[in-house]
């Protein structure tokens, strides 16, 4: 195995592992009031916050398949890219106390942003090798 390989395996792997965990912990095992306060500071009901975090949640771990299902594909890391900026951006204007917490989006959602870059750029180098 090249070291271009096990790099490309390191990002693709770690990005969804993230998005299977943001999916399945935070949202469907142990629904987190800050995954509710981001939807209900948008003026939902928490009912409907309750149902779009399960909603998010299955599209998370949805989108964890996707990334290892379609190994060879580069759309899945560009999604991963532009949804985390999205998010971003949402929490910054909905939430944005929750930018200065331990553990926060900033810091999660641009390392994963970087990830998925990088893992584009490995992804390029080993589809020459092959």
């Amino acid at each position: 195995m090249s070291s271009t390989f096990l790099s490309y395996a390191v990002c693709r792997g770690t990005i969804a592992f993230i998005w299977f965990y943001h999916g399945l912990v935070p949202k469907l095992l142990y629904l987190h009031e800050d995954e509710l306060a981001m939807s209900m500071a948008t003026g939902l009901s928490r009912a409907v916050a309750e149902q779009l975090a399960i909603i998010g949640g299955a599209l998370e771990i949805g989108m964890s398949v996707v990334l290892l299902l379609f190994w060879r594909q580069r759309w899945p890391l560009l999604l991963t890219a532009v949804v985390m900026f999205g998010l971003l951006a949402f929490v910054a204007m909905f939430q944005p106390v929750l930018l200065g917490a331990a553990f926060n989006p900033v810091t999660t959602n641009i390392a994963v942003m970087a990830l998925s870059v990088v893992g584009l750029h490995f992804q390029r180098l080993v589809a020459r090798e092959t």
